[in-house]
């Protein structure tokens, strides 16, 4: 993985701004709302699942909830029984939005309640990301749940779009448009005065997000989506702690590695609140930890990532600043 020669320039010309509105095109034959046919794959000639469609990142390379998706639903083909609680993802390598995603499956280990899965997802000879899905049946057993935090519901919240206007005086331009932008999901910030302004020491970041458009009662897609989800806005957590404005830095941002674990079976036809806090940063990477809850409190997924920061720069009194904002 490497970092772009100019921070604000990217794949095929794509501005480079961070991930704050990861939109930015794809594929033919995916109009960017549908998640169900995003994760849909299909077989090749050879028997082999891919995907032809590509849902773009803002540096010009595949988004990692698609992924992360994709990988989930790859791995749950031909499995009926059991269903996936565990996934470990290592992004390896920039997915290319002109190139098909392949996935490669291999069973690790099969037991009478447990199955692990190994999936890698290439692009000719080049392996974009490595994934093992745990599966397990369903069994009965007492159960408890972190609580979720107090949030305004989402209907009170603005929408990134009313956010963009309200404080397009105050934001980079290019930050105002891409935060009226997103692909197959809305998100509403809890507090947009503080990711867009303010240093927030515990480096706490709380949204609602949903669906543009409902899902199949289909309990692998269901999965994939929430797969999907786990990727979304993740990586600004860890600059809530450093940066007043989390947008227009000019930083390089990636994920190198993410783990997702389904808690319960997933209905994401609602808005679901994400509790998302990082307890660490160094050595130019982030590690974020979210919490999702279904709108009635019902904790369906926790998620660990970390992610890689580049681009910062010294700021002569110990500290560092960021490529697009002045030292203080």
């Amino acid at each position: 993985m490497s970092t772009p020669s100019t921070p604000h320039s990217g794949a095929a010309g794509t501005e480079k701004f961070n991930t704050v509105a990861p939109d930015l095109g794809s594929g033919e034959g995916w109009d960017k709302l549908g998640l169900a046919e995003l994760m849909r794959l299909r077989f090749s000639d050879s028997g082999a699942l891919y995907s032809p469609h590509a849902d773009v990142n803002i540096n010009g390379a595949l988004f990692g909830g698609q992924l992360i998706g994709q990988a989930i639903a790859a791995a749950s083909h031909g499995i009926s029984d059991r269903w996936a609680h565990s996934v470990q993802v290592s992004f390896l390598a920039p997915g290319h939005p002109g190139e098909e995603m392949h996935y490669q499956v291999r069973t690790l280990m099969q037991g009478r309640s447990f199955q692990v899965q190994q999936v890698l997802g290439t692009q000719g000879s080049r392996t974009v990301i490595s994934a093992t899905i745990s599966f397990q049946t369903e069994e009965p057993s007492p159960d408890h749940q972190r609580a979720m935090p107090d949030a305004p519901p989402p209907e009170s919240l603005r929408t990134l779009q009313e956010v963009g206007a309200a404080y397009a005086d105050r934001i980079p331009a290019a930050a105002a448009r891409r935060l009226g932008q997103s692909r197959a999901a809305e998100l509403r910030l809890v507090d947009p005065e503080a990711f867009l302004f303010r240093r927030e020491p515990e480096a706490r970041l709380r949204f609602w997000v949903k669906l543009q458009r409902d899902l199949p009662d289909d309990p692998v897609l269901q999965r994939a989506a929430i797969g999907y989800l786990s990727d979304y806005w993740m990586p600004l957590t860890p600059l809530m702690a450093h940066l007043e404005a989390k947008i227009g830095t000019g930083l390089y941002l990636a994920s190198l590695n993410h783990t997702l674990w389904l808690h319960r079976a997933p209905r994401v036809d609602d808005w679901l609140l994400v509790d998302a806090q990082s307890p660490f940063s160094g050595n130019a990477r982030g590690l974020t930890t979210g919490h999702f809850y279904q709108r009635d409190g019902t904790l369906l997924a926790t998620a660990t990532q970390e992610c890689l920061f580049r681009g910062w720069v010294e700021d002569g009194q110990g500290g560092f600043r960021v490529p697009g904002m002045p030292a203080r």
